[in-house]
Protein backbone atom coordinates (compact mmCIF):
# COMPACT_ATOMS: atom_id res chain seq x y z
CA UNK A 1 0.00 0.00 0.00
CA UNK A 2 3.18 2.80 0.98
CA UNK A 3 4.77 1.98 -2.12
CA UNK A 4 1.61 2.17 -3.88
CA UNK A 5 0.83 5.48 -2.73
CA UNK A 6 4.43 6.08 -3.18
CA UNK A 7 4.16 5.90 -6.64
CA UNK A 8 0.83 7.74 -7.05
CA UNK A 9 2.61 11.00 -5.74
CA UNK A 10 5.39 11.10 -8.03
CA UNK A 11 3.12 10.23 -11.01
CA UNK A 12 1.22 13.28 -9.97
CA UNK A 13 4.47 15.06 -9.23
CA UNK A 14 6.16 14.20 -12.72
CA UNK A 15 2.43 15.43 -14.37
CA UNK A 16 2.93 18.60 -12.75
CA UNK A 17 6.72 19.10 -13.62
CA UNK A 18 4.79 18.68 -17.52
CA UNK A 19 2.03 20.60 -16.94
CA UNK A 20 4.62 23.96 -15.82
CA UNK A 21 7.23 23.16 -18.35
CA UNK A 22 4.25 23.28 -20.97
CA UNK A 23 2.43 26.04 -19.27
CA UNK A 24 6.21 27.96 -19.21
CA UNK A 25 6.63 27.17 -22.71
CA UNK A 26 3.60 28.54 -23.87
CA UNK A 27 4.04 31.91 -22.35
CA UNK A 28 7.29 32.47 -23.71
CA UNK A 29 6.10 31.24 -27.07
CA UNK A 30 3.33 33.89 -26.37
CA UNK A 31 5.68 36.88 -25.33
CA UNK A 32 7.80 35.63 -28.49
CA UNK A 33 4.65 36.34 -30.63
CA UNK A 34 4.16 39.10 -28.96
CA UNK A 35 7.41 40.74 -30.17
CA UNK A 36 7.71 39.63 -33.34
CA UNK A 37 3.79 41.01 -33.90
CA UNK A 38 5.49 44.20 -32.31
CA UNK A 39 8.37 44.43 -34.80
CA UNK A 40 6.10 43.41 -37.62
CA UNK A 41 3.33 46.30 -36.88
CA UNK A 42 0.09 44.51 -37.04
CA UNK A 43 -0.87 42.55 -33.80
CA UNK A 44 -2.84 39.81 -33.99
CA UNK A 45 -2.35 39.60 -37.70
CA UNK A 46 1.27 37.51 -37.91
CA UNK A 47 -0.58 34.47 -39.33
CA UNK A 48 -2.67 36.20 -42.09
CA UNK A 49 0.14 38.27 -42.99
CA UNK A 50 2.60 34.93 -43.27
CA UNK A 51 -0.13 32.70 -44.75
CA UNK A 52 -1.22 35.63 -47.47
CA UNK A 53 1.74 36.76 -48.61
CA UNK A 54 3.69 33.49 -49.34
CA UNK A 55 0.29 31.90 -51.04
CA UNK A 56 0.16 35.36 -53.06
CA UNK A 57 4.26 34.87 -54.49
CA UNK A 58 3.13 31.40 -55.34
CA UNK A 59 0.47 32.89 -57.17
CA UNK A 60 2.37 35.47 -58.79
CA UNK A 61 4.66 32.92 -60.82
CA UNK A 62 7.54 31.94 -57.44
CA UNK A 63 9.69 28.98 -57.51
CA UNK A 64 12.03 27.59 -56.30
CA UNK A 65 14.92 28.59 -58.17
CA UNK A 66 14.07 32.08 -58.07
CA UNK A 67 16.29 34.94 -56.35
CA UNK A 68 14.52 36.44 -54.27
CA UNK A 69 14.88 39.96 -52.64
CA UNK A 70 12.94 41.38 -50.06
CA UNK A 71 13.10 44.88 -48.87
CA UNK A 72 11.83 45.52 -45.65
CA UNK A 73 11.95 41.83 -44.30
CA UNK A 74 11.17 42.73 -40.59
CA UNK A 75 11.09 39.63 -38.52
CA UNK A 76 10.62 37.61 -41.46
CA UNK A 77 6.87 37.05 -41.12
CA UNK A 78 6.78 35.88 -44.98
CA UNK A 79 10.98 35.32 -45.05
CA UNK A 80 10.41 32.11 -43.38
CA UNK A 81 8.17 30.54 -45.57
CA UNK A 82 10.12 31.86 -48.69
CA UNK A 83 13.22 30.20 -47.60
CA UNK A 84 12.08 27.23 -46.35
CA UNK A 85 10.35 27.31 -50.33
CA UNK A 86 13.27 28.28 -52.00
CA UNK A 87 16.76 26.51 -52.84
CA UNK A 88 19.48 27.18 -50.85
CA UNK A 89 20.77 31.03 -51.30
CA UNK A 90 18.06 32.46 -53.00
CA UNK A 91 17.19 34.75 -50.24
CA UNK A 92 18.43 38.14 -49.28
CA UNK A 93 16.42 40.31 -46.66
CA UNK A 94 17.01 43.79 -46.06
CA UNK A 95 16.23 45.93 -43.38
CA UNK A 96 17.45 48.84 -42.06
CA UNK A 97 16.82 48.33 -37.92
CA UNK A 98 19.39 45.76 -36.25
CA UNK A 99 17.19 44.75 -33.61
CA UNK A 100 14.29 43.69 -35.92
CA UNK A 101 17.80 41.28 -38.11
CA UNK A 102 18.63 39.67 -34.23
CA UNK A 103 14.83 38.58 -34.61
CA UNK A 104 15.58 37.14 -37.80
CA UNK A 105 18.35 35.38 -37.41
CA UNK A 106 16.68 33.78 -34.11
CA UNK A 107 13.70 32.76 -36.18
CA UNK A 108 15.79 31.09 -39.01
CA UNK A 109 17.59 29.14 -36.04
CA UNK A 110 14.24 27.96 -34.63
CA UNK A 111 12.89 26.83 -37.77
CA UNK A 112 16.18 24.70 -38.64
CA UNK A 113 16.96 26.45 -42.00
CA UNK A 114 20.54 27.77 -41.65
CA UNK A 115 21.27 25.52 -43.79
CA UNK A 116 19.34 27.14 -46.79
CA UNK A 117 21.67 30.13 -46.16
CA UNK A 118 19.98 33.17 -46.33
CA UNK A 119 21.17 36.09 -46.41
CA UNK A 120 20.11 39.27 -44.03
CA UNK A 121 21.41 42.53 -44.60
CA UNK A 122 21.36 46.07 -41.98
CA UNK A 123 20.89 49.20 -44.53
CA UNK A 124 20.36 52.50 -44.78
CA UNK A 125 20.04 52.49 -48.16
CA UNK A 126 18.72 49.07 -49.50
CA UNK A 127 21.99 47.29 -49.52
CA UNK A 128 22.68 49.21 -52.78
CA UNK A 129 26.15 48.71 -52.42
CA UNK A 130 26.41 44.91 -51.33
CA UNK A 131 24.09 43.84 -53.60
CA UNK A 132 26.01 46.02 -56.28
CA UNK A 133 25.23 43.46 -59.43
CA UNK A 134 23.13 41.27 -58.19
CA UNK A 135 20.24 40.71 -60.27
CA UNK A 136 16.92 39.18 -58.98
CA UNK A 137 13.70 37.57 -60.21
CA UNK A 138 11.57 38.74 -57.53
CA UNK A 139 11.71 41.72 -55.16
CA UNK A 140 8.75 42.13 -52.44
CA UNK A 141 7.83 44.67 -49.98
CA UNK A 142 4.94 44.47 -48.06
CA UNK A 143 3.81 47.33 -45.74
CA UNK A 144 6.35 49.29 -46.65
CA UNK A 145 6.34 51.78 -49.53
CA UNK A 146 3.92 54.04 -47.52
CA UNK A 147 6.11 54.20 -44.83
CA UNK A 148 9.01 55.99 -46.90
CA UNK A 149 9.00 59.72 -48.21
CA UNK A 150 9.37 60.77 -51.21
CA UNK A 151 13.10 60.86 -51.63
CA UNK A 152 13.65 57.54 -49.78
CA UNK A 153 11.06 55.78 -52.08
CA UNK A 154 12.82 57.49 -54.81
CA UNK A 155 16.14 55.63 -53.92
CA UNK A 156 14.13 52.62 -53.28
CA UNK A 157 12.71 52.30 -57.17
CA UNK A 158 16.25 53.26 -58.24
CA UNK A 159 17.75 50.22 -56.71
CA UNK A 160 15.08 48.11 -57.42
CA UNK A 161 15.25 49.21 -61.39
CA UNK A 162 19.08 48.13 -60.85
CA UNK A 163 18.18 44.89 -59.25
CA UNK A 164 16.19 43.48 -61.24
CA UNK A 165 16.49 40.80 -63.89
CA UNK A 166 15.38 41.07 -67.46
CA UNK A 167 12.03 39.45 -66.70
CA UNK A 168 11.85 39.97 -62.93
CA UNK A 169 8.96 41.57 -61.14
CA UNK A 170 9.21 43.76 -57.62
CA UNK A 171 5.56 43.89 -56.31
CA UNK A 172 4.61 46.18 -52.76
CA UNK A 173 1.24 46.55 -51.47
CA UNK A 174 0.23 50.65 -50.88
CA UNK A 175 -2.04 52.66 -48.92
CA UNK A 176 -4.02 55.31 -50.66
CA UNK A 177 -7.40 55.81 -48.71
CA UNK A 178 -5.93 55.85 -45.26
CA UNK A 179 -5.21 59.28 -42.68
CA UNK A 180 -1.18 59.96 -42.67
CA UNK A 181 -0.18 59.00 -39.28
CA UNK A 182 3.28 57.38 -37.48
CA UNK A 183 4.32 54.03 -36.17
CA UNK A 184 7.09 54.05 -34.13
CA UNK A 185 9.57 56.03 -35.89
CA UNK A 186 8.23 55.52 -39.55
CA UNK A 187 5.52 57.79 -41.18
CA UNK A 188 2.49 56.43 -42.90
CA UNK A 189 2.11 58.49 -46.30
CA UNK A 190 -1.16 58.08 -48.48
CA UNK A 191 0.04 58.14 -52.25
CA UNK A 192 -1.97 57.75 -54.89
CA UNK A 193 -1.30 55.02 -57.61
CA UNK A 194 -0.27 57.73 -60.15
CA UNK A 195 2.24 59.40 -57.73
CA UNK A 196 4.11 55.94 -57.74
CA UNK A 197 3.90 55.38 -61.44
CA UNK A 198 5.43 59.13 -61.75
CA UNK A 199 8.14 57.96 -59.35
CA UNK A 200 8.76 54.74 -60.79
CA UNK A 201 8.60 56.16 -64.57
CA UNK A 202 11.80 58.69 -63.68
CA UNK A 203 13.68 54.91 -63.16
CA UNK A 204 12.01 53.29 -66.40
CA UNK A 205 9.84 51.33 -64.56
CA UNK A 206 5.77 50.32 -65.50
CA UNK A 207 3.40 49.45 -62.72
CA UNK A 208 0.44 47.19 -62.44
CA UNK A 209 -2.52 47.75 -60.47
CA UNK A 210 -3.25 44.19 -59.49
CA UNK A 211 -6.65 44.81 -56.94
CA UNK A 212 -6.75 45.06 -53.33
CA UNK A 213 -4.84 42.58 -51.22
CA UNK A 214 -8.28 41.65 -50.62
CA UNK A 215 -9.09 41.07 -53.85
CA UNK A 216 -6.22 38.77 -54.18
CA UNK A 217 -7.37 36.83 -50.51
CA UNK A 218 -6.27 38.58 -47.69
CA UNK A 219 -8.86 37.51 -44.54
CA UNK A 220 -8.44 40.01 -42.31
CA UNK A 221 -10.80 42.83 -42.43
CA UNK A 222 -8.98 46.19 -41.12
CA UNK A 223 -8.28 49.08 -43.28
CA UNK A 224 -4.87 47.41 -45.23
CA UNK A 225 -7.34 45.22 -46.57
CA UNK A 226 -8.30 47.64 -49.62
CA UNK A 227 -4.33 48.06 -50.25
CA UNK A 228 -3.60 47.75 -53.77
CA UNK A 229 -0.93 45.43 -54.90
CA UNK A 230 1.58 46.81 -57.37
CA UNK A 231 3.61 45.12 -59.87
CA UNK A 232 6.87 46.92 -60.97
CA UNK A 233 8.68 46.03 -64.31
CA UNK A 234 11.73 47.14 -66.03
CA UNK A 235 10.12 49.19 -69.22
CA UNK A 236 10.14 47.43 -72.79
Amino acid sequence: MLLRRTRHIWKRKVQGAIFSATAMQDLLDEREKDILENSMGFRGQWEEHRRFQIEQLKSLGLKADHRFLEIGCGPLTAGIPIIDYLEPGNYVGVDVRSSVLNLSWAQIGRNGLSAKNPRLIRSDNFAAAELDGVLFDYIWSFSVLYHLTDEILDSLLANVAKRLAPRGHYYANVMIDMDNSRWLEFPFLRRTVDNYRAIAAKHGLDVRELGTIADLGFRLTGGERTNPLLEFSLRA
